[in-house]
């Protein structure tokens, strides 16, 4: 019997209130396409079976790629006019579409099928799956340039269908390589601006763990938790040394680049990420029984 169940993908995500070089993935052999002088020092659990490790260490050129025994399965770019399987980034979404049609209505894996939802919450269609000679790739789109492609990322199929169900199975390892990702692709994103990096202050990823667990627990999606306390509050209780405040929060996304890349399609979330005032930020993540992540990205400045 065939199942059928929605990924719930790219579907929900809050804002808080601040206060006081071409690479022709089509054809390159992709074990062979790196070197290890190529790798820089950070890398990064995934939920499938395999870490991503970062290309370099220039945050304004941002790039990984996922490694399982030496061998090359996944791959996500950002840097502009590269290219991954025959589109640029940088093209317009419209180059896509002409180029592979539709993305897919669903993921099989096994006996059950997830189906794909690719509108946001602002209704507009975010990004787009493909199977594409034997490679699973999402083409992300920033909907503040024009639809242009922000990103390319792309998992090996039998990776993808390797993986224990849709969201991959939870651990401490998956929540501390989810998180420190996500600062990672902040930093990107500031770079690219031209901003200074944000300095990640990981002592205080459990005050963000806990929102993120307090959600699933009582069953809210909020800044404002299941006592009344808001983030400033959290903030405050940790012990945190702050003037300038802002906390992202997102659910429905499989893992930190989908988190991410919706945070930057919402105007609000976006200007957290590239607020110049604030000059640190933690991360907190918490899992459902069936995997599902829920995030909490805290900024702040000192007082």
């Amino acid at each position: 019997m065939l199942i059928y169940k929605t990924a719930p993908i790219l579907l929900g995500f809050g804002m808080g209130l601040w206060a006081n070089a071409s690479i022709n993935l089509n054809k390159k052999t992709y074990s062979s396409a790196f070197t290890q002088k190529d790798f820089s020092k950070s890398s990064f659990q995934s939920e499938y079976k395999m870490e991503w490790h970062r290309i370099g260490t220039d945050d304004s050129q941002f790039s990984l790629v996922g490694r399982h025994n030496s061998q090359v399965v996944g791959g996500y770019e950002t840097r502009l006019e590269h290219i991954a399987f025959g589109i640029k980034i940088g093209a317009n979404r419209i180059e896509v579409t002409k180029k592979y049609g539709s993305p897919l209505k669903a993921i099989h894996y096994q006996n059950t099928s997830y189906l794909l939802n690719y509108i946001d919450c602002t209704n507009n269609e975010a990004h787009g799956t493909y199977l594409i000679n034997q490679h699973y790739v999402t083409f992300f789109y920033d909907l503040h340039k024009n639809n242009i492609v922000r990103s390319v990322l792309w998992i090996r199929a039998a990776t993808e269908l390797n993986k224990n169900g849709f969201y991959g199975e939870p651990s401490n390892e998956l929540r501390t390589g989810f998180e420190d990702l996500m600062v990672e692709l902040i930093n990107h994103e500031r770079a690219v601006e031209g901003l200074q990096p944000l300095i990640y202050d990981n002592r205080y990823n459990p005050i963000a763990r806990q929102h993120s667990s307090n959600m699933i627990t009582y069953q809210f999606f909020s800044h404002e938790d299941h006592i009344g306390h808001h983030s400033n509050d959290r903030l405050t209780a940790g012990n945190v040394d702050y003037f300038w405040y802002g906390e992202n929060i997102a659910s429905g996304q499989c893992n930190s680049i989908f988190a991410h890349e919706a945070l930057m399609n919402s105007t609000g979330h976006r200007r957290n990420i590239l607020r110049k005032e604030f000059t640190h930020v933690f991360v907190g993540i918490c899992f459902k029984n069936n995997g599902l992540p829920y995030f909490t990205v805290n900024f702040y400045s000192k007082s």
